[in-house]
């Protein structure tokens, strides 16, 4: 192999690498077969025979057959030969490269940007000590398919990619099981009381007041007199040392041990408050991303309430993570809260898991769409021996499997568009931080998230259909076939990931729903 010039191609993602080098060694080890036994040159004598039988029937008034014959068979062996040579004959080395790809940047823009000039080193380049070749046609509609569907994507204008930063926000829990069973504490001893004096003292919530009162680190609780500062701790809590005029009369304390704090103190105190030790159970990567988007020193907030929400654990299959203790309070109406509070989280995670079997869906197409989209390149790698060989060498049959193959490549950019206009209608519909903020931390909003959803599926399905239709319009039957596989491929997908939602939700509802 030394000497043998190479084909340095580039590759957007590591399956795709092992897929198309799958694919060419399977080609290269059929036009070996082909060569061996003569097939290959079957097009050839059929062209000879076929121009003879011609001339044949055309008879002896024709005049001068030979000429003519010897002239058709020469037009059409020459493009043959280069059909065959160019398209046929494995004679460059495939050298494939993975592009990196640039994390911040991408985050920062909805749609996958790859660092300029820099390329992966860890890729595929042989399969048990087997290099594959690539003959130079399709070297060349390789490279210029890659270099036309990155620099579409790059054209795509920034904007931050709220989905992405959803879904890392999701991927944050609270790992300490002391720090939660005290978060569920909280509820019982803080939250459900000032709750309860709120509705007994107004008998409603103002519309512009309700948001805030909905979960546990309620400003206006923490603010208002009578609230968080009118009730304590029911034990005594590690970190809030022992204050002769708070804890005088309570049990289980006294100098030098834990006190009892107010509910105030006991969530807003620097380093060992609640709210601080949930900050901390937050990545301080995505704290660094989160600030670069959100300023305001209320987002903190929303991203800790969606961490300690029912809603939010529910909504990722963490169905485990409602944070609501069990703890024999005894007297003063407590049961009765804790039924209420229990009966809301249901309700929640009620809500939330109705949509599990349609996120899970979606989520499930969108991870599996490229896949499909390798294998299908790999088949239309491997077909292309028979395709060539049966058509006779048919610059016509090239023509439809370039075109075919630039087809199936460019769809990563339809799929970057819709990743795009997705997160992009989030920034639209929201014209304000705060209202983004609130979609992210899953606040009174489940029907625009519902509604995204549906957008979402459209976007990721229709627009690659719409892009093989319009290139069947010109006349390109590739654009139909490959449409009808990635159907067919991404509804199996769809089809598994919601099975596992309804498995999930059936679980969450024991059975109910």
């Amino acid at each position: 192999m030394e000497g043998m010039l190479t084909a340095p191609l580039v590759a957007f993602d590591y399956f795709s690498n092992a897929m198309l080098m799958l694919g060419w060694l399977v080609n290269n080890a059929i036009w070996s077969v082909m060569n061996g036994t003569g097939l290959a040159a079957v097009p050839f004598i059929a062209l000879i025979a076929s121009e003879w039988y011609r001339a044949r029937q055309e008879g002896d008034e024709a005049g001068s057959k030979g000429v003519l014959t010897i002239n058709r068979i020469e037009t059409r062996l020459y493009a043959m030969a280069l059909i065959f040579l160019f398209t046929c004959q494995p004679l460059l080395q495939l050298q494939l490269t993975t592009s990196d790809l640039d994390a911040r940047r991408s985050q920062e823009c909805g749609t996958r940007q790859f660092a300029s000039g820099q390329w992966g080193e860890s890729t595929l380049n042989t399969i048990d000590g087997q290099i594959p070749r690539i003959p130079v046609w399709w070297a060349f509609v390789h490279a210029v398919s890659h270099g036309m569907t990155g620099a579409a994507i790059a054209a795509i204008p920034c904007s931050t990619d709220y989905h992405s930063i959803r879904t890392e926000l999701d991927l944050n829990s609270i790992e300490d099981s002391v720090l939660q069973r005290e978060v569920g504490e909280f509820q019982l001893a803080c939250f459900g009381p000032a709750r309860n004096r709120l509705y007994q003292q107004t008998g409603s919530v103002d519309s512009s007041r309700a948001q805030d009162v909905d979960w546990i680190g309620s400003r206006y609780f923490q603010d208002t007199p009578g609230y968080y500062d009118s009730f304590y701790a029911n034990r005594p809590v590690s970190g809030f040392p022992y204050d002769a005029n708070r804890d005088m009369s309570r049990p289980n304390t006294g100098p030098g041990q834990p006190g009892y704090p107010t509910c105030r103190e006991w969530w807003s105190t620097a380093d060992v408050g609640l709210r601080a030790r949930l900050y901390d159970q937050v990545d301080p990567r995505f704290w660094d991303s989160f600030r670069s988007v959100f300023t305001s020193n209320e987002a903190q907030d929303y991203v800790i309430r969606r961490l300690v929400s029912p809603r939010s654990g529910a909504a990722n299959g963490n169905l485990d993570q409602t944070v609501v203790g069990y703890r024999d309070l005894g007297g003063d109406g407590n049961w009765d809260w804790i039924f209420q509070t229990l009966t809301t989280a249901g309700g929640a995670v009620g809500g939330a898991t109705a949509m599990l079997p349609m996120a899970a869906g979606m989520d499930m197409v969108k991870q599996s769409l490229p896949m499909v989209q390798a294998i299908l390149i790999m088949a239309m790698v491997i077909c292309l021996p028979f395709i060539l060989v049966i058509s006779g060498y048919s610059y016509k049959a090239a023509g439809m499997a370039t075109f075919g193959l630039f087809a199936t490549w460019f769809l990563t950019f339809w799929w970057e568009l819709a990743r795009w206009i997705d997160s992009r209608a989030i920034d639209l519909l929201y014209s304000s931080d705060a209202a983004k903020i609130s979609w992210l931390a899953a606040v009174n909003n489940a029907y625009d998230w519902l509604v995204l959803q549906f957008v979402q599926a459209m976007m990721f399905l229709v627009l690659p259909a719409i892009w093989m239709g319009v290139l069947g319009w010109a006349g390109i039957r590739a654009g139909q076939a490959v449409g009808s596989s990635l159907d067919t491929g991404s509804k199996k997908s769809q089809a598994a990931g919601e099975q596992g939602g309804r498995q999930t939700q059936s679980k969450a509802t024991g059975g109910k729903v």
